[in-house]
């Protein structure tokens, strides 16, 4: 390294005074794996155009020699940083233990690194590599074409591991005009503070670099820091894991993003930390999961690797979505959507922040599917609605009104395209009044009484309470919503009656059959309103889950929303079973939420809606009913 490398952190006359950078904090919980996503998809990103063999990125634990990093110059502003978070009550406690760390960091000899260097990618010649070390907001990839990061702050992603707050980044890359180009700057990202020599506030962030505020080149790019190919080198100093395990966390978080690029063999990834080293490829995948109790992530990779791709139709925007579904016992019933780098983006169930997952149906196996786009123009598109962090996708994030609403549109066919597939995979054509008996074949013995497989189902006697007067039913709103229809143990329905002065102690809905008009109690008769459903049905299929059926009634369809309570006496009335999930079996249109134990829709149409429950509490040989909430 010449004489000429210095820190420089520019003036800040004036400007923002910066206490805590916040640019990371979005990946600040799981540091580790949210760092490989954004590691990976940069390198994915930045694939060299027409080769086919895999982009390698490998992960080591290293150690540098202080002084290649100007560590004697940092240290000084670190000081600085940590004498102002002491002075100042109102920084917070853990900005002062920050600062504490990172001069810890930097007193040693030789300071530890997390060494990570990519190859069979273009490199960051020209403007790119300004929009990595020193531009903040800016997209720009050396594949013009790749569907990669939105905002720009990924790259921040690194300093959540570094107790030194500094990070190092390397490049080698093939100019037309100059050849092979080489260059090499550092970056730490602090807190605004005052020059220890003259006074002089300073901003928050610095560079590392030759005394013109140039990049360093050959010949004065330490070997440390220097690439043997074409690519990226990015090096974290203070190298902090926050785990002993961090080989397997890496291990973890590149087959459960990735398993769809390097299944594909788009990528392959090495890590290695002293003698432990692990090699990800598609030849060492499926032994890497076999090892581990079984993720989400395991059964889209089965999906992939053991099924076609089905294709959807074209769909506006998004164009045609390849779509692999297995099923699988243990499936998640999930919907995992990956992007064309072959990088999952999200698998999460609600349709807010995964807008590709349809809606289950009770009678489907369990499955997985993974979407894909098949165009780089329809992930673009996808691409404007993820979230920063990359993990969730959401009409939301687009700012034009009727473009939010294009986009619900357009996912909800993708929606229904998706469930048609998983329909035909289970050999399903339709839910409705009527149901695949091969799914009900359990719970039914044979003719002959001795043949194999029959056995007697478990059953409780529960005691329904009825008493000498007329109970009616009242929402939490006060509204009278009369008697309803229960379901008992074995098929058997009990009737709401009204009998004068009899009362019967029921606590569900109103059944199409009770008198919507007047409602006797003693003597007194007065309106009541009509209830928002009716035929009410409540079916245990399960320890904890059953079907459940209405019909809406409500004209003007209203939201709905429903908790679920026994009919029998076994429990106080006022303990409610919670729901804690429920997909919808018919209509196929209808959306379904479930939050704090209540289950809430706005019908569609005025058809009637059938769904499936899970509880967190046991229902089998139970009695169920229904009740409205306000």
């Amino acid at each position: 390294m010449t004489t000429n490398a210095k820190w420089q952190f520019p003036p800040r006359n004036g400007g923002i005074d910066v206490v805590q950078d916040s640019s990371s904090a979005h990946f600040s919980d799981d540091p580790v794996p949210k760092l490989v996503r954004e590691i990976i998809q940069n390198s994915l990103d930045a694939r060299e155009s027409g080769i086919s063999d895999p982009v390698i990125v490998k992960f080591a634990d290293t150690e540098v020699e202080r002084e290649l990093i100007g560590a004697s110059q940092l240290y000084k502003h670190l000081t600085a940083c940590l004498d102002r978070a002491k002075r100042e009550r109102m920084i917070p406690q853990d900005v002062r233990k920050v600062y504490e760390n990172a001069c810890n960091a930097l007193k040693r000899k030789r300071i530890r690194c997390l060494r990570i260097t990519d190859s069979g990618t273009t490199g960051l010649p020209d403007s790119n590599w300004d929009a990595l070390v020193i531009r903040e907001g800016d997209v720009r990839k050396s594949n013009a074409g790749a569907p990669g990061g939105s905002y720009g702050i990924g790259k921040n992603a690194v300093f959540n591991v570094s107790d030194a707050q500094t990070v190092f980044y390397s490049t080698r890359y093939v100019n037309g005009k100059e050849g092979r180009v080489e260059k090499m700057q550092g970056k730490a990202t602090l807190m605004s503070h005052q020059d220890r020599d003259s006074g002089e506030d300073l901003q928050h962030i610095g560079f590392y670099r030759a005394s013109n505020g140039d990049p360093f080149f050959p010949p004065d790019i330490p070997d440390f820091f220097r690439l043997e190919e074409t690519g990226t080198g990015v090096f974290i100093m203070g190298f902090n894991p926050l785990s002993s395990d961090w080989v397997d966390v890496v291990t973890s978080a590149v087959i459960e993003n990735f398993f769809y690029a390097i299944h594909h063999k788009q990528l392959k990834v090495e890590i290695s930390s002293g003698s432990k080293n692990v090699l990800v490829t598609h030849e060492t995948i499926d032994q890497l999961f076999n090892g581990k109790s079984k993720p989400n992530a395991y059964y889209y990779y089965q999906a992939i690797r053991d099924e076609e791709a089905v294709p959807t139709q074209e769909i506006d925007k998004v164009g045609v979505l390849d779509v692999h579904i297995v099923l699988a016992e243990s499936a998640p019933r999930r919907t995992a959507y990956v992007n064309r780098n072959g990088m999952l983006i999200t698998d999460i169930r609600e349709q807010q922040t995964n807008p590709m997952h349809p809606k289950g149906r009770s009678l489907w196996p369990d499955y997985a599917v993974v979407v894909s786009p098949s165009t780089d123009k329809g992930d673009a598109w996808v691409r404007t609605m993820e979230n920063p962090s990359h993990d969730s996708v959401s009409p939301g994030q687009l700012s034009d009104a009727r473009e939010r609403t294009r986009a619900h549109r357009i996912f909800y066919q993708a929606r229904q395209e998706i469930k048609e597939i998983i329909n035909k995979k289970a050999d399903i054509e339709r839910y409705g009044d009527t149901s695949n008996l091969e799914e009900l074949a359990e719970y039914f013995p044979e003719l002959d009484p001795e043949a194999q497989g029959n056995r007697r189902l478990p059953a409780k006697v529960v005691p329904t309470t009825i008493s000498q007067h007329s109970y009616q039913d009242i929402d939490d709103d006060g509204t009278d919503i009369g008697n309803s229809d229960v379901i008992q143990e074995g098929g058997s329905i009990e009737q709401g009656k009204s009998n004068g002065d009899s009362q019967q102690d029921d606590d569900s809905v109103a059944d199409e059959g009770d008198t919507p008009g007047l409602q006797s109690k003693g003597s007194e008769t007065k309106p009541r309103s009509r209830p928002k459903i009716s035929k009410t049905r409540v079916i245990p299929t399960g320890v904890t889950e059953a079907i459940i059926a209405f019909d809406p009634t409500s004209e003007d369809l209203d939201e709905i929303k429903l908790r679920i309570t026994p009919a029998g006496g076994e429990r106080d009335r006022e303990d409610p079973i919670r729901i804690t999930d429920a997909t919808v079996l018919s209509p196929d249109t209808q959306e379904v939420a479930v939050e704090d134990g209540v289950l809430s829709l706005v019908p569609d149409t005025n058809e009637r809606i059938q769904l499936k429950i899970v509880t967190d509490a046991e229902i089998q040989g139970y009695a169920l009913k229904m009740r409205l909430m306000k």
